[in-house]
C-alpha cells in the first residue's frame, strides 16, 4: 500500500519574517495523525510508508513547537517536551516495535495539538476556523462573548461588534456593513 502525497509547505515559500499561519499546521497535523490513529485508517505495510508518516509527525512537531511560542503553559510545555523525546527516540528496527513507536509518536503529538488549542493557540474545532487574514474572518465560532460591551472575540482572535464592526488581531479595522436607518421623510 502506498501513502496518499498530502501536500506540505515547503519553508522557502512562505514570505519572510511571517510565521505560516496556525490553521494550516494543526490541518496537515491531524491528517498525518487519521493516518495513525483513526480506527478506519489503512495499515502501513511497508517500512517505506512507516519511515515516511514518522518523518512527517516529526515535522509538524517542529512546526507545533513554533506555534507554540508566545504564551507558554507548564501543560504545553510538558507535552511538547515529552512529545520531543519520543520524536528522538531512535527507532526500533523490528515491525510491531516500530508500529508502537509510530503509535506513541502520534499519541504524543495528538496530545501537543490539544494542549495548544487548550492554550488558544490553535483552533480546536473540527472544523477549523479561518483565520483572521482569511475574507471570511468573521466565520470563525465565537470564543467568548460579551453582550455588556457590545463584542464577542472570536476564535481566530478577531473582535466583532454588535454594529457588525470588526478588530482584525493586526490592528486593522474593518468598518461596519450595517445600513445606516434612513431618516424619516417629513411631509
Amino acid at each position: 500500500m502506498s501513502l496518499p502525497r498530502l501536500p506540505r509547505s515547503a519553508v522557502s515559500s512562505r514570505p519572510s519574517g511571517r510565521k505560516a499561519p496556525s490553521r494550516s499546521i494543526v490541518a496537515a497535523s491531524r491528517e498525518t495523525l487519521a493516518l495513525v490513529l483513526d480506527e478506519n485508517a489503512p495499515l502501513l505495510d511497508s517500512d517505506r510508508d512507516i519511515d515516511d508518516v514518522i518523518l512527517r509527525l516529526r515535522g509538524h512537531l517542529m512546526e507545533l513547537g513554533h506555534a507554540s511560542l508566545g504564551r507558554s503553559r507548564p501543560e504545553l510545555d510538558a507535552a511538547y517536551a515529552a512529545a520531543r523525546r519520543v520524536a528522538e527516540a531512535d527507532v526500533p528496527t523490528q515491525y510491531l516495535d516500530v508500529r508502537k513507536h509510530l503509535r506513541k509518536l502520534a499519541t504524543a503529538v495528538a496530545t501537543v495539538v490539544a494542549e495548544l488549542a487548550a492554550a488558544d493557540r490553535v483552533c480546536g474545532h473540527l472544523v477549523e476556523c479561518p483565520p483572521a487574514t482569511a475574507q471570511d474572518c468573521e466565520a470563525a465560532k465565537i470564543r467568548l462573548h460579551r453582550p455588556e460591551i457590545g463584542c464577542s472575540e472570536l476564535c481566530n482572535g478577531v473582535l466583532i461588534f454588535e454594529d457588525t464592526g470588526c478588530l482584525l488581531p493586526t490592528g486593522d479595522i474593518v468598518e461596519p456593513r450595517r445600513p445606516l436607518p434612513r431618516e424619516a421623510v417629513t411631509a
